[in-house]
């Protein structure tokens, strides 16, 4: 009986909840391959932060080699091989863009593939307004355009590279996100005909400027700190390529503990920024008589997790490079709480 209580209950969940399942099983995912060290320390590192391939393979002193490893360590060492190039994030937001661009004529049309997701998300009580589906589409264009940019002009070419698992991780927030944003609005959307008039700029209520205030200085405060650190990478491989052997010391020699001010109390503010721009966005969203938009506080859990992670990693980096002083005092996402 149980079992069938199960099966029901999953059959009539709607699409809305799906995706915050989606959202929270991938956080979820990331911080089990976190706190796992046979997993974390294959696939999460990249970068200066990952571990030299060589260095697992050297042999102990007297000439014996390490015991032949099991079929799952070796099944896990095969799939962390399996890279591609760090530039590859422009991707998160090329498509980001895209589909951007290709829902408002979708939604406007009451093309098929909306009326599919629109049926599968249900009737809710609560639904966004149509002029708030316009706001965060509006804003989600914008993050996308500017990270996209960001990619395209800051990363210099470099031979870092990340798990496959990232790259394929990323590609499916950004497609999930691209629908998320309106998905809690579709009741609306379905039952309103677009005229000129839904573009009209109107006096934002206090959750709406609240919102967007968070995001335009988050935005800019990101946008700053990515220029920064574009402008050390820059500085980086303009000096002449040492001939020291690939090891911690030579590696600290290239990198350097970031000075600008943002980075006086943090670890990774870039990151922050990032959370709070997607808290933004969960505010502006908020249904008509709900306290949040939930399916998008499920995406900022998610980012909030995965970010946390990589927070944490360049944390212990940087205490292991540069010492303990590198990262005294520094919250390592949350001020004031983490």
């Amino acid at each position: 009986m149980a079992y069938l209580a199960v099966v029901d209950c999953v059959a009539t969940m709607d699409l809305i909840v799906w995706f915050r399942l989606a959202y929270l099983g991938a956080a979820f995912l990331v911080l089990l391959i976190s706190l796992t060290p046979a997993l974390s320390s294959r696939f999460l590192a990249y970068g200066p932060r990952a571990a030299t391939p060589a260095s697992s393979n050297k042999k102990p002193a007297g000439g014996q080699g390490r015991p032949k490893p099991s079929l799952f360590p070796k099944l896990l060492d095969s799939l962390a091989t399996i890279n591609v190039s760090h530039s590859w994030f422009a991707s998160f937001y090329a498509v980001s863009v895209t589909l951007s661009l290709f829902w408002p004529g979708e939604l406007a049309i009451g093309g098929p593939v909306f009326g599919f997701i629109a049926h599968a998300a249900g009737q809710r009580e609560n639904s966004m307004t149509i002029r708030q589906v316009a706001l965060v589409w509006a804003l989600l264009l914008i993050q996308g355009s500017r990270r996209l940019y960001e990619c395209l002009t800051f990363d210099s070419s470099s031979n870092s590279q990340m798990w496959v698992g990232h790259w394929i991780l990323g590609l499916g927030f950004y497609f999930g996100t691209s629908m998320a944003i309106w998905i809690e609005g579709s009741p609306k959307l379905q039952a309103h005909t677009f005229t000129i008039s839904d573009i009209a700029i109107t006096s934002p209520n206090v959750r709406t400027f609240i919102g967007i205030l968070l995001f335009i200085l988050a935005s800019g405060f990101q946008h700053d700190c990515h220029a920064y650190l574009a402008s050390l990478k820059s500085k980086t491989s303009s000096k002449p390529k040492s001939k020291a052997p690939e090891n911690e010391k030579s590696t600290s020699s290239q990198y350097k503990v970031p000075e600008h001010p943002a980075f006086t109390s943090l670890i990774a503010p870039h990151y922050t920024a990032e959370c709070i721009i997607y808290a933004a966005l969960a505010l502006i969203a908020t249904p008509t008589g709900a306290w949040l938009n939930w399916t998008i506080a499920s995406a900022l859990l998610f980012v909030a997790v995965n970010l946390g992670v990589t927070a944490a990693g360049t944390k212990i980096w940087y205490e292991r490079t540069f010492g303990p002083e590198a990262v005294a005092k520094k919250w390592t996402l949350i001020p004031f709480v983490w």
